[in-house]
């Protein structure tokens, strides 16, 4: 019997052995589960903080281009009001000149768009004011000398305009009035008044 005690005895031993070789293999193959674990883990934690870190960059680029959009936009509507601050600015100096200065351009105007000569001519009430007593006399010598007849006649009519005139002719009507010519040149002046006025 004591062979048969050997034999369990040897089995129990074997057992045993074999019960901490499997322990240990679970135990080296759990530290090896959990080290593959941890490091999964810190490389997919690595991920997220690089793609935060990445979503954050990529939020503050959006930011950044909105708030520069957004001055940029600012930037060119103050431009654009400076633009429209010139020619308000041009438009009442040509309304406030010195009454012979203004009387002179009118003159010059006048014989630059009169036809026939023989065109009636309206005013605004202030405009009209601005007028010395023969400002008619020397307007239709003016255009009798470029061999226009001079035969033009102030309305009793006036408009609502700042400064200039309308001829008038036969039902036809030419605003020269000075907001008007400014409303006409402008699209044409404005890029070289910008080129000017915004030099860097």
């Amino acid at each position: 019997m004591a062979g048969v005690e050997n034999i369990k005895e040897k089995i129990l031993q074997d057992a045993d052995l074999r019960a901490k070789e499997i322990l240990e293999k679970a135990r080296l193959q759990a530290n090896e589960i959990v080290e593959k674990a941890k490091q999964k883990a810190a490389s997919r934690a690595k991920e997220i903080s690089q793609k935060s870190v990445y979503d954050v960059s990529e939020k503050k680029r959006i930011i950044n281009s909105i708030v520069e959009l957004e001055m940029r936009k600012d930037v060119l509507a103050e431009k654009q009001k400076a633009i429209g601050e010139v020619f308000d600015k041009v438009l009442e100096r040509m309304n406030n000149l010195e009454d012979s200065r203004y009387e002179k351009v009118i003159i010059d105007m006048l014989a630059a768009s009169a036809e026939s000569g023989e065109e009636e001519i309206v005013f605004s009430e202030s405009g009209r004011k601005k007028l010395s007593s023969d400002f008619l006399n020397k307007l239709n010598k003016t255009l009798a000398a470029a061999g226009k007849k001079g035969n033009l006649k102030i309305s009793d009519e006036t408009r609502n305009i700042s400064g200039g005139f309308i001829l008038k002719s036969q039902g036809v009507e030419i605003n020269n009035s000075f907001e008007a010519i400014i409303r006409l040149y402008r699209d044409e002046i404005e890029p070289k008044v910008a080129e000017i006025f915004f030099r860097a």
